[in-house]
């Protein structure tokens, strides 16, 4: 999915997106506004809890936001 305009960082992406997709927030970040612990965001392929979270700058890499997988 494109999101059309102009953001600077992965936060102000996925505000932009929440105004499309109201669920979407709860789904991705905890009622304090951070990551929820099993959801994983990355772009290109560097984590963006490893970079700055959702101050993370965008670039021209794509944005995948995905739950992360475990089991036995």
């Amino acid at each position: 999915m494109k999101i059309p305009g102009e953001y600077k960082s992965v936060g102000e992406l996925l505000d932009a997106l929440r105004k499309q997709r109201p669920s979407l927030r709860d789904r991705v970040l905890t009622e304090q506004g951070e990551i929820r612990r099993h959801v994983n965001i990355f772009i290109g392929s560097s984590d963006i809890k490893r970079l700055d979270g959702l101050r993370t700058p965008l670039t021209d890499d794509e944005l995948h936001i995905f739950n992360a997988v475990s089991g036995g």
